[in-house]
C-alpha cells in the first residue's frame, strides 16, 4: 500500500469516522436559531457542502465543534461522540420561543470521508467536507460502507495523516473552554461578517488583539515521547506535547502535535526534561509549517 501520509500521494482513502454525535435541527426557525448559537456563517451549510464551525460559551471559550450541512428541510450536525450529549443540552438550553426540533440521530447514520476521490457515489447522502485541510468527501450511510477499489485507513494512518497535516482532534488538542484561535480554527470556522452568536464579542477582542496565549505546532520529538507531556525551554515549561504519530518508522524521530506558549513563539527547540543539559536525544525539535 502506498504511504498515505506523504504529501505527493494522491492515492485514494476512505476514512470511517463513526462512531460521531449526529443531530438533526428542523423547524422554520432552524436558520436563525443555529445562526446564533455557532461561529460559522449558516449559509455556507448546503445540500452539497458542510460547514465547519465553533460552539462557545458566553467567554468565547469552545464548547463544541460540528459539521453542519443542510439536508432537504433541516441541518444534520455531526460532531465528536464525546459531545453527543453535551452537544444536545447545550443547544436546547437557548431554545426558548424559537420553532425548531432538535433530534438525535447518532445510531442512525455511519459516516465515511473519502479522500483524492472524485467519483461521487449513487444511493448516499454526501457532501463536500474539509476534514484534513482539503476539499473531501463526507458519505452518510445507514450501514457500513466499502467504497469499491479504495484503501480503508486504519486508525493509526488517519491519526498520522492528521498530524502531518496539523489538524487537532477534541480530547487530544480540543477540549472545553479552550479558545478556538489557540488550535488554529480560526480560518475554517468563523465568520467576522455574520450577525450576532453566543460569545462573539471576546471572539472579536481576540482578532483585535492579534494575539492567543499559545499557539498549534507540529513538532519532531525522539522515539517513547508519550502525550500528553510538558515540554520546556531552559527549565520552564513552554507548552506541550498532545499527540505523537509513528509514520516515520526507522527514523531517529516521530512527527507530533502540540502547543508553544506564546512567550516561545519564536524557539525551535525544547526539552521534554526540566533539567539542564538534557541528553540531545530527549529534545522536541519544532517542525516548521
Amino acid at each position: 500500500m502506498s504511504n498515505p501520509f506523504l504529501e505527493q500521494d494522491r492515492s485514494p482513502l476512505q476514512i470511517p469516522l463513526s462512531p460521531r454525535a449526529v443531530l438533526r435541527m428542523s423547524g422554520p426557525d432552524r436558520f436563525r436559531f443555529l445562526s446564533g448559537q455557532v461561529t460559522q456563517d449558516v449559509s455556507l451549510a448546503t445540500t452539497t457542502e458542510a460547514a465547519y464551525a465553533c460552539v462557545l460559551n458566553a467567554k468565547g471559550q469552545l464548547d463544541a465543534i460540528c459539521y453542519i450541512r443542510a439536508d432537504e428541510d433541516s441541518y444534520l450536525i455531526d460532531a465528536p461522540i464525546e459531545l453527543r450529549e453535551h452537544l444536545l443540552t447545550r443547544l436546547e438550553r437557548y431554545l426558548i420561543a424559537d420553532d425548531v426540533e432538535i433530534r438525535d440521530e447518532s445510531d442512525d447514520w455511519t459516516i465515511t470521508h473519502l479522500i483524492n476521490y472524485d467519483e461521487r457515489p449513487t444511493g448516499e447522502l454526501f457532501w463536500l467536507t474539509k476534514r484534513l485541510g482539503e476539499q473531501g468527501l463526507d458519505i452518510f450511510s445507514r450501514t457500513e460502507l466499502q467504497v469499491e477499489g479504495v484503501t480503508i485507513a486504519t486508525e493509526k494512518h488517519y491519526e498520522g495523516l492528521r498530524t502531518f497535516r496539523g489538524i487537532p482532534k477534541w480530547g487530544s488538542e480540543l477540549y472545553f473552554g479552550q479558545m478556538p484561535q489557540e488550535a488554529g480554527l480560526e480560518n475554517d470556522t468563523i465568520s467576522y461578517a455574520k450577525g450576532c452568536y453566543i460569545g462573539q464579542e471576546v471572539i472579536s477582542r481576540i482578532k483585535r488583539a492579534g494575539k492567543v496565549p499559545r499557539y498549534l505546532t507540529k513538532f519532531l520529538v525522539p522515539p517513547g515521547t508519550n502525550p500528553p507531556c510538558p515540554i520546556y525551554s531552559n527549565g520552564i515549561e513552554a507548552g506541550e506535547i498532545t499527540t505523537v504519530a509513528d509514520l516515520l518508522p526507522g527514523e531517529s524521530a516521530h512527527l507530533a502535535l502540540g502547543y508553544r506558549r506564546r512567550k516561545f513563539k519564536e524557539a525551535e527547540s525544547f526539552d521534554l526534561l526540566p533539567d539542564a543539559e538534557p541528553p540531545k536525544s530527549s529534545q522536541a525539535t519544532v517542525r516548521i509549517r
